[in-house]
C-alpha cells in the first residue's frame, strides 16, 4: 500500500506521541495474586509474556493447530490465546531468575523473594503483603495456563547449578489432554530445590495444580485448584560486604574463602509460604444458528484438510515410517491455523448436528467463584537474633514464632452483551458485581504493645463494575473497564482503566500502536495498616492512594522495534521506610519510564538489546535506577538439519543507586540510605541446543566474577551468586 507524504507524517506523529509505556495496570484487588499477561517487553521469557503488542482478549485469530494455550482475564474470566514456551533461542537466559525482568532484586538463589527495579512492572500490593515477593512463582487464575490439545501433551523441564553442597535444582513440567473436542483436564507442578552459595540461603518451593475446561457453544467452564508451599530460609545477608569486594583480607594464606563460610546477620530462621486457590469460571451463552458463508466453508474444508493430513502424520510415524518421506505439505500442516475462540472447531468424528453451521453468541450470563487461603509463618532458632531487632514485643516465647493468615472469599456475577451479533452490535457491554468477603488473623496486641493472644478481623466489600470493548478487527480495537467499592471496607474506591490500540501494515511490514490510561483511588493493603509480630508492630490509619497514569506503546516488524513510555502520578504512595515501618509520601510522586527494545539480525547473526530509563521525583521515597540494561549477541548454527546450536554471550546492567534491603521478619523490600548497589555488567556466556522435541544448554553465570571489580551485589548484602556452571534440559511430548 502507498501512502502520502502526509499519511506518513501523520503516522510519524502518532507513533512519538502515544509511545508511552503500555505496561499492563491491571491491578486490581482481585488480581493482587501476580502479574497478569498484559504488554510487557520486560520479561523476555516467552512462557510468561508475549513478545510483542498482544491483540485484547477474544481478538486472537491464531493459534498452534494440535496444541492451544489459554490464560483468562480478571473476574470475567474471558479466555484469549496465550503464548507458549516454544522458543527455539534463549533456553538458559529463560531458567534465570533475572528473566522476570529487565533489572529485578532478589536474595541470591532460586526461588527467592524478587522485586523487579522497574516501577511500571510493580502490581498492585495484595492484602496478603508477604506473598508479593513471590509473584513469579504463584500460579493464579489470571497468569496460569488452560489448554486445548488435539493430542496429548506433555513438557518436562529440569535444571541444575553447583556443586553437590550448594547445588540449585528445578523440575517442573505439564500433562494434559482433552477427552473429546469440549473436555480438558491436565496438571501441572514445580519443586525447586535450591541448596544456595552463602549460609542459611537455601529455599525449597513446590506447588502443583489440578485444572481443567469444558467449552462448547452453550455452556463454557474453567477451574483448577493449586496449592504451594514455600520454605526459604533468611540469613539477613552478609554481616562484612568486604567477604566479596575485598576478598583477599579474608583469605589469611588459603587458596581461598569459601562462600559457605561468609558470616551472615542470623541463621537457622526461616519464612513459610503456604496457599490453597480454588477458583470457577463459567458462562452460559445466548444466542443462534446460521448457515457458512462461503469464505467459512471454504477455511473449514481446508482446516478439515490440514487434520487429515496431521493425522496421516501421525500414523505414520507410530507405523515407524521415516517422517521424511511424509509429503512435505504434511509437515507443514503443523503450523498456525485460523480459528475463533467463539466457536472451535469440532472434530471430523463429532456427530454435531450443526456441523456445516456457525453459533452466533448474542448474550453470555457469567459466574466466576474463587477462594484463596493464605498462612505465612516466620521462625527462628538462632539465640542471637533478638539483638538484630530495635524492638521485641513478643516476651511469652524464647524464639519468634509469628503467624498470619489470610481467607478471601470472591463471587462475581456479570451479564454481557456480546460483540458482532449484528451488523450494528460494533462492541461488547458487560456489567458485573463482585462481592469480597475477607478474614485475617494475626497476633494480638495490648495498649502498651506487647504481644497477647490472637487477632481476627473480618472485612467485606461489593464492587460495581462496566466494560465496554470492541476486540474483532485490526484497525481499531479498544477495552475500558470502571469499578466502584458500592459497600463495605472498600466504599469509595475506584478503578477506572481502557486502551486503544490498532494494528496496520506500513510499507508492507506489520506496525501496531496502543496507547492507555488509568485513574485509580486505592484502599491501603490490610497487613499495611494494622501488623503484629515479635520485631514489628504498627496500626496506622493510611491514607487512599491516588494513581493517574498515561502511556502506550509502539512497534514496527521491519525494523524490529518496540518502544514505549509513560508518566504516573501517585498521590499518598506508601512505602517502607529506613526503620522497616510502613509510611506514607502525602504528596505527589511523578515517575516517569521511557523504554526501547531494539533487536537485530544478519544471517546467522543476533544482537537482541533493551533498554529503560526511569525518574523518580522523590528518590528517597522511591529509590530507582536511572538506566537499565540488557544486551544479547549470538549465534545461530545448523551443523546438521535436526539440530540447532546457539552460542552467545550476554549482559545486564543497572546504575548503582540505594537500593531497597529485604527484611526477613516482615518479607519486605524496605528502604536504605547507606550502601549504593549497581554498576555491576552481569555477564553470562551460554551454549543452547534444539534437537527435535528437547532444549538443553549450559550456561557459566556471572562470568563477569573473573574480570570486573567484585560488586556483584543484588540488593544490600545480599550478593548475586558467584560463578557458577548451570545445565538444563527441556522436552515436549505431543503424542
Amino acid at each position: 500500500m502507498k501512502y502520502s507524504k502526509y499519511t506518513f507524517t501523520l503516522l510519524v506523529a502518532i507513533l512519538c506521541i502515544t509511545a508511552v509505556s503500555a505496561q499492563d495496570r491491571s491491578r486490581s484487588r482481585s488480581n493482587r495474586q501476580g502479574a497478569g499477561s498484559g504488554f510487557s517487553l520486560a520479561t523476555r521469557n516467552a512462557a510468561r509474556a508475549a513478545d510483542s503488542l498482544p491483540p485484547s482478549p477474544d481478538s486472537t485469530r491464531i493459534g498452534i493447530a494440535r496444541i492451544n494455550a489459554f490464560r483468562l482475564t480478571d473476574k470475567l474470566g474471558d479466555p484469549y490465546i496465550a503464548p507458549m514456551d516454544t522458543d527455539l533461542l534463549n533456553t538458559a537466559d529463560h531458567t534465570l531468575m533475572e528473566a522476570r525482568s529487565l533489572a529485578g532484586a532478589y536474595t541470591a538463589n532460586l526461588g527467592a523473594p524478587f522485586q523487579t527495579r522497574i516501577f511500571s512492572e510493580r502490581p498492585e500490593a495484595r492484602d496478603f503483603i508477604f506473598a508479593d515477593a513471590f509473584d513469579g512463582d504463584i500460579l493464579t487464575p489470571t497468569n496460569a495456563y488452560f489448554y486445548d490439545v488435539k493430542v496429548p501433551y506433555t513438557r518436562i523441564l529440569y535444571t541444575r547449578a553447583g556443586g553437590s553442597t550448594k547445588r540449585e535444582e528445578q523440575f517442573c513440567g505439564i500433562i494434559t489432554g482433552n477427552f473429546g473436542r469440549k473436555l480438558n483436564v491436565g496438571a501441572d507442578f514445580d519443586y525447586t530445590y535450591s541448596r544456595g552459595q552463602y549460609t542459611s540461603n537455601n529455599n525449597k518451593l513446590l506447588s502443583y495444580r489440578l485444572f481443567g475446561s469444558y467449552r462448547s457453544d452453550r455452556y463454557e467452564a474453567f477451574a483448577h485448584i493449586r496449592n504451594l508451599n514455600f520454605v526459604t530460609n533468611e540469613n539477613g545477608g552478609l554481616t562484612d560486604d568486604r567477604y566479596i569486594t575485598d576478598p583477599d583480607n579474608f583469605e589469611d594464606g588459603r587458596r581461598g574463602v569459601d562462600s559457605k563460610s561468609f558470616p551472615t546477620r542470623f541463621a537457622n530462621t526461616y519464612n513459610r509460604l503456604r496457599s490453597r486457590d480454588f477458583f470457577l469460571t463459567h458462562r452460559y451463552n445466548l444466542g443462534f444458528y446460521r448457515s457458512m458463508t462461503a469464505d467459512e466453508a471454504d477455511r473449514k474444508r481446508r482446516r478439515d484438510e490440514r487434520r487429515e493430513k496431521i493425522r496421516r502424520l501421525d500414523a505414520a510415524k507410530e507405523a515407524g515410517k521415516d517422517a521424511g518421506n511424509i509429503d512435505a505439505s504434511a509437515a507443514d500442516s503443523r503450523s498456525l491455523t485460523p480459528r475463533t475462540l467463539d466457536a472451535p472447531p469440532p472434530e471430523e468424528d463429532d456427530e454435531d448436528p450443526h456441523a456445516d453451521e456457525v453459533f452466533v453468541p448474542v448474550a453470555s450470563v457469567i459466574h466466576t467463584f474463587e477462594l484463596d487461603d493464605y498462612r505465612r509463618r516466620f521462625i527462628s532458632k538462632d539465640a542471637g537474633i533478638d539483638t538484630c531487632y530495635t524492638h521485641v514485643y513478643d516476651t511469652t516465647s524464647q524464639h519468634p514464632n509469628d503467624l498470619q493468615t489470610a481467607r478471601t472469599l470472591r463471587n462475581t456475577l456479570a451479564l454481557s452483551l456480546r460483540e458482532g451479533f449484528q451488523r450494528w452490535a460494533q462492541f461488547g457491554l458487560t456489567a458485573y458485581i463482585t462481592f469480597e468477603n475477607r478474614r485475617f488473623e494475626q497476633a494480638g496486641d495490648t495498649l502498651s504493645g506487647l504481644i497477647q493472644s490472637r487477632e481476627r478481623t473480618d472485612e467485606y466489600a461489593a464492587f460495581l463494575g462496566a466494560e465496554l470493548s470492541r476486540t474483532q478487527g485490526r484497525a481499531l480495537t479498544f477495552r475500558a473497564r470502571g469499578e466502584f467499592g458500592l459497600l463495605g471496607n472498600d466504599i469509595g474506591e475506584l478503578r477506572i482503566d481502557g486502551h486503544v490500540a490498532s494494528r496496520f501494515r506500513l510499507f508492507g511490514r506489520e506496525a501496531a500502536l496502543r496507547a492507555e490510561g488509568a485513574v485509580r483511588n486505592l484502599r491501603p493493603a490490610f497487613f499495611q495498616c494494622r501488623f503484629h509480630s515479635r520485631y514489628f508492630v504498627w496500626n496506622d490509619d493510611l491514607r487512599n492512594t491516588q494513581r493517574v497514569y498515561i502511556g502506550g506503546a509502539a512497534e514496527w516488524q521491519q525494523t524490529r522495534t518496540r518502544i514505549q513510555a509513560g508518566v504516573e502520578n501517585v498521590t499518598n504512595y506508601i512505602y517502607f521506610d529506613t526503620d522497616g515501618r510502613p509510611a506514607q509520601f502525602t504528596g505527589n510522586l511523578q515517575v516517569v519510564t521511557a523504554r526501547l527494545r531494539q533487536d537485530f539480525r544478519f544471517r546467522a547473526f543476533g544482537w537482541d538489546n533493551e533498554v529503560v530509563y526511569q525518574v523518580a521525583s522523590h528518590d528517597d521515597v522511591l529509590p530507582l535506577p536511572r538506566l537499565a540494561l540488557y544486551s544479547n549477541a549470538y549465534v545461530v548454527v545448523r551443523p546438521v538439519r535436526v539440530l540447532t546450536v546457539q552460542l552467545g554471550a550476554d549482559v545486564r546492567y543497572f546504575t548503582a543507586y540505594h537500593a531497597p534491603y529485604y527484611e526477613p521478619a516482615t518479607q519486605q523490600f524496605r528502604n536504605q540510605r547507606d550502601v549504593r548497589v549497581g554498576n555491576y555488567p552481569l555477564v553470562n556466556a551460554y551454549a543452547n541446543f534444539h534437537l527435535r522435541q528437547a532444549r538443553f544448554f549450559v550456561m557459566a553465570y556471572n562470568l563477569s566474577r573473573l574480570f570486573a571489580e567484585p560488586r556483584y551485589f543484588s540488593m544490600p548484602h545480599y550478593p548475586l551468586n558467584p560463578m557458577v556452571v548451570k545445565l538444563g534440559v527441556v522436552v515436549t511430548f505431543n503424542n
